[in-house]
């Protein structure tokens, strides 16, 4: 599916670009977190995929909130907003969202075909 493509795409981008900033190599960050040493490394090649709350333990290590982790310093103000919002939704609200967004971005796919 395009849109896990994207979300998988996105984190192992966000985790390299923190890890690259901060001095830390995967390894050593897989070994902090209490995982073996290819942990990251899976996460960021696009082999594997944390669940929630192995992602809320990647926030904490880079000292983030989950918001923090997706607004990066090139979001907008709406993209802010937008997650603030998304936030106050019910994690059934959420789910029903992410499966329009996912429809949407299916049709989007089709039509540019």
């Amino acid at each position: 599916m395009a849109a896990e493509a994207v979300r998988k795409s996105f984190l192992a981008e966000r985790i390299t670009k923190l890890c690259l900033r901060r001095g830390i190599s995967e390894a050593k960050m897989s070994t902090d977190l209490g995982r073996g040493r290819g942990y990251i490394n899976r996460i960021t090649s696009g082999r594997g995929f944390p669940g929630y709350p192995e992602f809320l333990s990647i926030c904490r290590y880079f000292g983030m909130s989950p918001e923090d982790f997706f607004c990066t310093e090139d979001s907008s103000d709406s993209d802010r907003t937008l997650f603030r919002k998304l936030k106050r939704l019910s994690g059934q609200e959420q789910d029903m969202l992410e499966e329009v967004i996912d429809r949407l971005l299916r049709e989007s796919e089709e039509r540019a075909e």
